[in-house]
């Protein structure tokens, strides 16, 4: 009896840290609460900017042309550098990631002499994310809605990159929608209020 008591306890436990995995797990991107730490180094169709000139957000240092991006690609692709630190991109590696570097005349401009100064400025870059040049302060995309084939394909094939730091959870999800449904009831109602206090 004690076995089988124990045996259903058990099993209840499993289910039960199945259910709280299935909530809190980290799922999938979800626009409204994404803080767009994966669109860094972005490369985009070269001629992309230039057709979105309206919506660029951020201020543009240096660009570098890494050709076609992907094999599938019929055109080229461009990194932009947003970030105000010298060092900069200057191709990707054959693991993908970014290679960077200092433009000579610069080096000698800022003094730098020794590997620990630019060590350091390596460090600073670091600590900068460097951003597509379509992502406003909120984390947002200013050209959601007509985004180039990398970021919609982002995370949707096993082929393509899926890595997002910031992937929400189901219970995150339900918060974000609960909460969003309380403030806009509460605002309707408190616009109401003042409609009717406007009305004595």
């Amino acid at each position: 009896m004690i076995f089988f008591i124990a045996k259903i306890i058990f099993t209840d436990f499993r289910r039960n840290m199945r259910f709280k995995t299935y909530l809190l797990a980290p799922t999938k991107c979800f626009i409204p609460k994404c803080q767009a730490h994966c669109c860094t180094n972005a490369p985009l169709p070269e001629n992309f900017l230039a057709e979105h000139k309206g919506s660029i957000q951020r201020k543009i240092y240096s660009a570098i042309n890494i050709g076609r991006n992907s094999c599938g690609d019929t055109f080229n692709s461009v990194i932009y550098n947003t970030t105000p630190n010298p060092i900069q991109i200057v191709g990707i590696g054959p693991d993908g990631k970014p290679l960077l570097g200092i433009p000579g005349d610069l080096l000698n401009k800022l003094g730098i002499k020794s590997k620990k100064q630019l060590d350091e400025l390596i460090r600073n870059y670091e600590q900068f994310n460097n951003y597509c040049p379509f992502i406003t302060d909120y984390g947002k995309c200013s050209v959601y809605a007509e985004r180039p084939p990398i970021c919609r394909e982002f995370g949707t094939l096993p082929t393509k990159i899926n890595r997002c730091p910031d992937k929400s959870s189901r219970f995150d999800i339900a918060k974000y929608y609960i909460k969003d449904f309380f403030k806009f009831y509460k605002n309707s109602f408190l616009n109401l209020v003042n409609k009717v206090k406007n009305l004595f």
